[in-house]
């Protein structure tokens, strides 16, 4: 008898159909599932970024400015604390004292001592009025320290013009003449006054005429 019995030989493709499973990879289990760890990583990113294109300028900046101006405020505080503490209140005194002194107020102290030493202060016995003559001095000069004297005592609304033609009216009451140094000529109040009612009464062309002598004179 012929044997009937064949070997089957299998077919791959056949066995493969019936059994699917041999055409998953070890990792293919994996991966059509939701991966929710990764989404929200995502999302908190992305919140932050919004947050930050927010509140940027409007928070964080303003804060970071203040922090620096408060770093700043600090160490400048602690620098001058730093340079105070190198002196003590007598050197600084020392320092004030070797500062030079501006050769502009030199001069100006040199003249005012100078004007002090030169020109001797007026003084007052009852109602006379005494100056005494400095170098260079003329009865006009004494005159018009005599109605300066007087006007300290006797508040008197005057213009330059009015003292210009007062001093010249003392000059001539008392004559005009060239003077020692140091020596005094009195002046009697009444006749600064009389003097002074005399310049009241001049008209405003007569003022005018003496503007340009006043102009000269320092007052």
């Amino acid at each position: 008898m012929i044997n009937q019995d064949k070997n089957v030989q299998s077919d791959p493709l056949q066995t493969n159909v019936e059994n699917p499973r041999l055409f998953d990879t070890p990792n293919n289990s994996n991966m059509g599932g939701p991966q929710f760890g990764f989404e929200n990583q995502v999302n908190h990113k992305n919140k932050f970024r919004n947050w930050i294109n927010k509140y940027g300028s409007s928070v964080i900046l303003p804060i970071i400015a203040l922090a620096i101006l408060a770093g700043g405020i600090y160490l400048y505080t602690s620098q001058q604390s730093k340079q105070t503490d190198l002196f003590s209140e007598g050197d600084l005194d020392s320092i004030q004292e070797q500062t030079p002194i501006p050769e502009q107020e030199l001069v100006i102290t040199e003249k005012e001592t100078l004007i002090d030493k030169i020109i001797p202060e007026g003084r007052k016995e009852g109602s006379q009025i005494i100056e005494k003559a400095a170098p260079g001095d003329g009865v006009t000069h004494l005159a018009r320290r005599a109605l300066g004297d007087y006007l300290e005592d006797h508040s008197q609304d005057l213009t330059n013009e009015h003292k210009i033609y007062i001093e010249d009216y003392l000059k001539d009451n008392i004559g005009s003449k060239s003077l020692e140094v140091g020596e005094e000529i009195t002046f009697s109040e009444d006749l600064i006054k009389e003097a002074i009612d005399a310049s009241l009464e001049l008209t405003p062309e007569q003022l005018q005429n003496l503007e340009q002598y006043s102009v000269l004179v320092a007052w």
